[in-house]
């Protein structure tokens, strides 16, 4: 077969030309750290890349659940240590109170210090974790306690009384889509966790009537030392089902804890298995880049010598 001049020049064009589709490939590899640059290249890798970084956006918003639901435990907890220690120093006012040399104004006096605790477990009650309120159930847009009426009832004023149901702001009626009152995140694949507490277990009736028979106790004047004392029971059991219930918190904040733990790791691991999939080997791609440029030059140079240029090189 007769190899012409046309025949050496396309050749030799068609060659350069994927040279420099190789040369590009590799340079676009080295710039972007990725082994390919479109699904076309390699269909498996490309798969394989979607459904990592799924997992690891998945991975992500787990993790941002528990931070979300480490801050509404943290800030349930402190709550419900101040209300504890409210409750134990009207306890405390109580014993003060009970001694029989202490005179009615005396007594009064304890008893505006009291109202001022219970108005502030009360404030508590309302507590929001940003703009929800973190006591009220499911009804997180709207507060928990009345303030205005739980004044009025600790008041007691015959002429205008309160009841303990006027004290809530809203009437406990079951939520249709989650009558448990449960809000509960989802930190992982299939786990959910509660965040809130139960209103009824934390503010419930119980600690508004025993707190507010406790003040009545203390404005009558004919309320004796033994009255005071048969209401310490009351308090006691009032302060224990807040550390009861701050216990089973706190069990709960572990296991988030753990479960975070564990996210971290799943976290590493699946980044790991995106990065093997879809990263370059840096060190690799330079000595393949390299030799493509070794090779392109050495193609360019016996190009330069096979074809000639001009028609004074066949006059020679």
């Amino acid at each position: 077969m007769r190899v012409t001049q046309t025949m050496l020049t396309q050749t030799n064009l068609k060659h350069l030309s994927s040279s420099y589709n190789t040369l590009a490939r590799v340079q676009e590899q080295l710039i972007s750290g990725k082994r390919i640059q479109k699904a076309s290249e390699d269909p498996v890798v490309a798969m394989q890349g979607i459904r990592y970084r799924t997992e690891v956006r998945e991975v992500d918003q787990f993790r941002r659940n528990v931070s979300e639901a480490t801050s509404w435990m943290d800030l349930t907890d402190s709550t419900l240590n101040e209300v504890t220690e409210a409750v134990k120093r009207i306890r405390e006012l109580t014993t003060q109170a009970a001694n029989d040399t202490y005179e009615s104004s005396q007594r009064a006096i304890i008893k505006s210090e009291v109202d001022q605790l219970i108005e502030h477990i009360g404030s508590l009650a309302n507590s929001k974790a940003g703009e929800k309120y973190i006591y009220n159930g499911t009804k997180t847009d709207q507060p928990l306690i009345n303030m205005e009426k739980l004044k009025g009832f600790l008041a007691a004023d015959p002429a205008s009384p309160v009841t303990i149901d006027e004290i809530y702001m809203t009437t406990p009626v079951p939520d249709k889509l989650n009558p448990s009152g449960k809000i509960e995140f989802e930190v992982s694949k299939g786990i959910t966790v509660q965040v809130n507490m139960q209103p009824e277990t934390i503010f419930g009736k119980e600690l508004f009537e025993g707190l507010q028979k406790m003040s009545g106790l203390l404005a009558k004047e004919t309320t004796g030392g033994a009255d005071l004392s048969a209401e310490l029971d009351t308090l006691d059991t009032l302060g224990q089902n807040l550390i009861t219930e701050r216990a089973e918190l706190g069990a709960r904040a572990n296991r988030l804890e753990l479960i975070d733990n564990r996210l971290q790791d799943h976290e590493i691991i699946a980044k790991t298995i995106m990065s093997d999939n879809e990263d370059i080997d840096v060190e690799k791609v330079i000595m393949e880049l390299k030799s493509h440029e070794t090779v392109h030059r050495a193609a360019l140079s016996a190009g330069a010598r096979i074809i000639q240029p001009t028609l004074l090189d066949f006059l020679r």
